[in-house]
């Protein structure tokens, strides 16, 4: 149980611990902040409880983002996105992540993937593929890509604390896998790229970069 609950605390707190990891050093000088202590949420029950289930495989791998998820053998061939939710009630929360956070957690998580695999690609001068790399990303960003379904879920009923330690909220927290065929997904961002790359003013040099781009594009993505 205790498991269960460090897997679904730092899942869904590891954005915030980045956001705040990415606003700057602490000033080095005037007195320490004071001490604030925290009170983690208690697990009431969970999605396996009435049958004494314990956690999928998959949550453990989701502390190490969708990629790691991807390597577990009951996803072969499938790009992952994990979609989290909370609710004041679990229908609420799930219906919340299936059809609100699924499709703009699709579409940030390809378009991040996309960014980083322009930035990987060894094309020489980068400078040949930079307008064409953000109008890549540009349509990634907005595309609703087709074909992924939830391949399984979990959700948490979770008692909150004040900073004082006294009971405060109970909510659900809910945990979804979203996934895709590989070509599936392949075949959507060619169109998208060839889109981008059609869109382009040419020169030699830049659609040499273009071709070599596209050529290994998925080597790793």
């Amino acid at each position: 149980m205790k498991k269960i609950l460090g897997i679904l605390v730092v899942l869904l707190s590891l954005a915030a611990v980045l956001g705040c990891a990415s606003s700057g050093p602490a000033p080095t000088s005037g007195p320490a902040a004071p001490t604030v202590k925290t009170y983690p949420p208690q697990v009431i029950e969970h999605k396996g409880t009435a049958f004494g289930r314990d956690y999928p495989k998959w949550m453990d791998a989701a502390l190490d983002g969708p990629k790691a998820v991807e390597k577990l053998a009951d996803f072969a061939n499938k790009y992952i996105v994990v979609v989290q939710e909370d609710g004041q009630d679990l229908a609420g929360a799930q219906l919340a992540a299936s059809r609100l956070n699924a499709q703009t957690t699709i579409a940030a998580l390809i378009s991040t993937r996309v960014k980083d695999t322009f930035a990987g690609a060894q094309v020489g001068d980068k400078d040949k593929i930079e307008t064409y790399m953000e109008r890549a990303v540009k349509s990634v960003s907005e595309a609703t890509f087709t074909g992924f379904a939830m391949e399984s879920d979990w959700w948490a009923k979770l008692q909150t604390f004040t900073s004082d330690g006294k009971a405060d909220k109970q909510v659900y927290r809910v945990i979804q896998v979203w996934g895709i065929d590989k070509d599936s997904l392949k075949k959507q961002i060619d169109k998208i790229l060839n889109g981008a790359a059609a869109a382009e003013p040419k020169t030699e040099g830049k659609q040499k970069a273009m071709d070599l781009v596209q050529q290994s594009f998925f080597d790793g993505f």
